[in-house]
């Protein structure tokens, strides 16, 4: 990707990598491994798996499940149906945390699918920030497992039903 405004999401993204700290990485698309320099650097044992091009839904199959997962530069150049499924076996199968760095808008040049917040928040993403790339959005939203669906208060078993009390009322 490019310099300046941009670097916002590298700053981002080394603060998810510090908080998660990651055995296994699964970076998705052709420029996806450079966030991951620094980390890399610091992290001997790390283990980066990065997927440059061709049938990304295949090899994402094959890849297996990796606790952190960074795609850029893709879902905008597949057919939305292809790109959601992608999205959809990323989340649910292959990633603890996946983060997705997308541009958001119809103003886009030579993209095959356009993208805007709730399709991605409708995948259970939730959005980590907002850059500027040529004066364009391009967003960075994750999806973490550890705190996607947290139990709510009422679920707690202190409100069940207790049948042993009921004929004590």
């Amino acid at each position: 990707m490019g310099h300046g405004k941009n670097q916002g999401y590298l700053a981002d993204i080394a603060l998810a990598l510090n908080d998660a700290k990651p055995r296994t990485v699964l970076a998705i698309g052709p420029q996806a491994d450079e966030v991951f320099t620094d980390y890399v650097a610091a992290n001997p044992s790390f283990v980066l798996t990065h997927l440059t091009a061709g049938d990304w839904l295949a090899q994402v199959a094959a890849a297996g499940r990796f606790d952190f997962v960074f795609i850029t530069g893709v879902l905008e150049y597949l057919p939305k149906r292809d790109a959601s499924m992608l999205l959809a076996s990323l989340r649910d199968v292959h990633a603890k945390q996946l983060y997705v760095l997308a541009p958001i808008g119809k103003a886009w040049l030579n993209h095959a699918s356009f993208w805007e917040y709730n399709d991605l928040i409708g995948l259970g993403m939730e959005r980590v920030n907002v850059y500027a790339k040529n004066g364009l959005p391009l967003a960075l939203l994750k999806f973490d497992l550890r705190t996607y669906k947290t139990t709510p208060e009422w679920l707690n078993s202190k409100y069940w039903a207790r049948p042993e009390l009921w004929d004590k009322y």
